[in-house]
């Protein structure tokens, strides 16, 4: 966005009264206005020295309570002259604060006696109107008393006979402004110099005519005009205001005044009229009206509550804000002229206060000094803001102006500010962090205890200097990020950092974090480190990577060891079942029914230890092995288990629809659907066995079931069952590793597995399978 600059003297030009403070709290310099009404003001001196604040009240103007007085409205005093107070605001700029605003007078006089002019104030201060308001209230009384005591004097001139013509003649020739002499038809029968200079015409072509021929023209107001003939027609006194010809191209507004003179015959003279130029003054009232239509429109929509109230507390002026306020459900135009006497009295039961209340509105309207930002609490919870202001003219008091402003909002949010401020001070005074705050420069402003600690520096001895000073000083070395100190990075990470300690010299390890920091315009203005002592974090990491090492390597040895060991059992297993087989073969004449029997069970027990040494082969590989990725399509993988697997004829395994092409791993796919078939078999305890696939699917996953009508699995066993060698049931086809398997699988794979069932409904195992692995 692009930057305005301003020169001093147009900034001058825009704000006459400012005052720029620098970072050290002294002037910098001052408005050229400022200077003229404080000339003892010395620039490079302490603020504090020349000024107070009176609203918001701040015993002295501080680095912790500049923020108090920004974003509102502000009054100070200077100590050199009690009398001048300036209203305005304060804002940031860069590293500087910049106060601007104006002097608050109460009339001309003020002005003229601290040597100000016109030319003082800034085009766009609207105190210069508000002045102006009230000078032409007293200018216009002032001409009304004049023209009285002209009209007066007119009437005992016109009541002379005519015999005194000639001498009133001279006396009119002798006027500065127009004159002339009608009969009572209106006639001219006698115009002065200053009538003709004035009007542009010649003598010749005003004798004999009529004023309203003269006047008559098409801008001429007709409504005017005929209360002009009316007049006349009655022989009645006359003043109007019109806009006059005077020549072909040029106008004037005209005040037009006439006075009977005798009521003798028509022929007589009869009126004394006299014509002025009032073009200045009408723009000047034209000006006045703008001026008090947008000081009324201003008061009218301001947002906070104004009451006018005269001399005799009568009402002058009401918003609809103050209205509002006091729930006045009227307008507030109706409530011009009355009397405010018993006011206090009326409203006390809104403020919490009532006695309080009564007797300090009398107390305010007995001393008739200026009262800012008076603080009153509302028995609705609400907070108002109170200013008096005694209005004198011509030192006479004539009445006072109340202001009342809802402050609520900013008096709570200032409460809680604190509050905040208050609790996380405490907050960062006993975290075992620690902290810093600098400015753009990298100067320390701020460093709480436990820093201190950590680094073996004393306040003192922080506070101010270079925070590179001080990690130079601490022999600090980046472990990463070594371009994250840059002051004006937007990229806010984390690093480590290893330093020593100032006092014991002893290493430690620290992680750093950092924040910028903003003012309310959003500029940078410094940044916020936080600093951990990860020290004992970092010996515990190195001690757990060397763990994870060593039982890496374990795990290795293990499934080496136990696929040599599967390898060696296997071996010898077999040999004995078919040495087992061999010999019932051969003997089957020689033994008994019951010999036979132990050869059947010698087999059975060597079959099933053959399953568990492979169960337990299956689901060690399943440690190391990775994910291949391809795709797979789940209808082929379900045909190719059916076609190797046992499955008596009084089981029926249905898919129920459709199955998808997925990507994954081909071989844990089969491994994990093979599980959870073989294990709907081989518990299933129902003449008919139904087993069912299908699966259901959203944006992230498929989820897959396998539902039988078995016999179900108790609430407190279905946890249990995906344990290792945890079987509910002895099966001599089951070595318990089975569910063990499939969870291992799914887990692997970021999905889930568990089951649903009622006991002796069946049971349904449900595997989700993301569709990215």
């Amino acid at each position: 966005m692009e930057q305005f600059n301003f020169s001093i003297a147009k900034f001058n030009k825009l704000f006459p009264f400012y005052i720029l403070i620098d970072v050290k709290l002294n002037i910098k310099s001052v408005g050229n206005s400022l200077s003229r009404i404080l000339p003892n003001l010395i620039e490079n001196t302490s603020f504090n020295d020349y000024f107070f604040i009176k609203r918001p009240f701040v015993k002295l103007l501080e680095k912790d309570t500049i923020q108090d007085v920004i974003n509102q409205l502000v009054v100070i005093e200077s100590y050199l002259d009690r009398s001048i107070l300036l209203k305005g605001q304060f804002e940031l700029l860069d590293e500087n604060l910049l106060f601007i605003g104006s002097p608050w007078f109460y009339s001309i006089e003020d002005l003229n006696e601290k040597n100000l002019t016109i030319n003082d104030f800034a085009f766009h201060d609207p105190l210069l109107d508000l002045l102006h308001v009230q000078k032409n209230q007293d200018i216009a009384n002032s001409e009304l008393k004049l023209l009285l005591n002209t009209i007066n004097n007119q009437k005992i001139l016109l009541k002379k006979d005519k015999e005194e013509l000639t001498k009133f003649s001279l006396a009119a020739s002798a006027n500065n402004s127009g004159v002339v002499f009608t009969k009572s038809n209106g006639e001219i029968v006698w115009a002065n110099e200053a009538y003709l200079i004035l009007t542009g015409c010649s003598i010749e072509n005003v004798i004999g005519k009529t004023l309203l021929e003269i006047v008559d023209f098409e801008f001429a107001n007709p409504e005017v005009l005929g209360e002009v003939m009316v007049a006349f027609y009655k022989g009645e006194s006359f003043d109007f205001e019109i806009l006059h010809q005077r020549n072909r191209n040029d106008f004037f507004w005209a005040r037009i005044k006439g006075q009977l003179f005798s009521e003798t015959t028509e022929d007589a003279i009869s009126y004394f009229v006299t014509f002025e130029d009032i073009s200045k003054e009408k723009d000047s009232v034209d000006q006045l009206k703008e001026s008090e239509n947008r000081l009324a429109s201003l008061i009218v929509n301001l947002q906070t509550g104004i009451l006018l109230e005269d001399e005799n507390r009568k009402i002058l002026l009401v918003n609809k804000q103050f209205c509002e306020i006091f729930g006045i459900d009227l307008p507030p135009e109706i409530m011009i002229g009355w009397d405010c006497s018993n006011s206090a009295e009326d409203t006390k039961h809104y403020f919490k206060s009532e006695d309080t209340f009564v007797s300090r509105i009398e107390e305010i309207l007995q001393n008739r000094e200026t009262v800012l930002s008076e603080i009153l609490e509302l028995t609705d919870g609400r907070i108002f803001e109170r200013s008096y202001t005694p209005i004198y003219r011509d030192k006479q008091y004539k009445g006072h102006l109340w202001s009342y402003t809802d402050v609520t909002i900013n008096i709570n949010y200032k409460e809680n500010l604190q509050n905040q401020k208050e609790r996380y001070r405490g907050i960062i005074s006993n975290m075992n962090l620690g902290l810093i705050e600098i400015d753009n420069e990298e100067s320390i402003l701020l460093a709480n205890e436990t820093f201190c600690e950590m680094s073996g520096f004393s306040i003192n001895e922080l506070i101010g200097k270079k925070k590179s000073d001080i990690f130079r000083a601490l022999e600090s070395v980046y472990k990463t990020n070594p371009n994250f100190e840059n002051p004006n990075s937007s990229t806010l990470d984390s690093y480590e950092l290893k330093i020593k300690n100032k006092k014991n010299k002893e290493s430690r390890d620290w992680l750093v974090s950092r924040s910028l920091k903003h003012n309310i315009n959003g500029m940078i203005i410094g940044g916020i480190c936080v600093y951990f002592d990860i020290t004992e974090k970092n010996v515990l990491q190195a001690q757990k990577e060397q763990l994870l090492k060593r039982l890496e390597n374990q795990n290795i040895h293990l499934n080496e060891y136990a696929h040599v060991v599967s390898h060696d059992l296997k071996s010898p297993l077999r040999s004995i079942h078919s040495l087992v087989q061999w010999i019932k073969e051969d003997n089957d004449t020689v033994f008994n029914e019951k010999t036979t029997n132990y050869f059947s069970l010698i087999q059975d027990k060597v079959e099933k230890m053959d399953l568990l040494i492979q169960g337990i082969l299956n689901y060690s590989s399943l440690e190391n092995n990775k994910f291949a990725k391809e795709l797979v399509d789940l209808n082929i993988i379900i045909k190719n288990i059916l076609d190797v697997i046992e499955i008596p004829s009084h089981i029926d395994i249905c898919v129920k629809n459709k199955l998808p092409i997925i990507t994954h791993d081909r071989y844990k796919m089969m491994q994990l659907f093979q599980n959870l078939i073989e294990n709907a078999i081989f518990y299933n305890d129902k003449p008919k066995g139904i087993i069912t696939i299908s699966y259901t699917e959203d944006n992230e996953k498929y989820t897959f079931s396998v539902k039988d009508n078995g016999p179900g699995i108790a609430k407190e066993n279905q946890e249990r069952i995906f344990q290792i060698f945890q079987s509910l049931e002895t099966n001599k086809k089951n070595n318990g590793i089975g569910l063990s398997i499939v969870k291992t699988i799914i887990e692997k794979a970021n999905g889930k597995v568990w089951v649903e069932s009622i006991e002796n409904k069946g049971a349904t195992f449900f595997f989700t399978v993301n569709k990215e692995i």
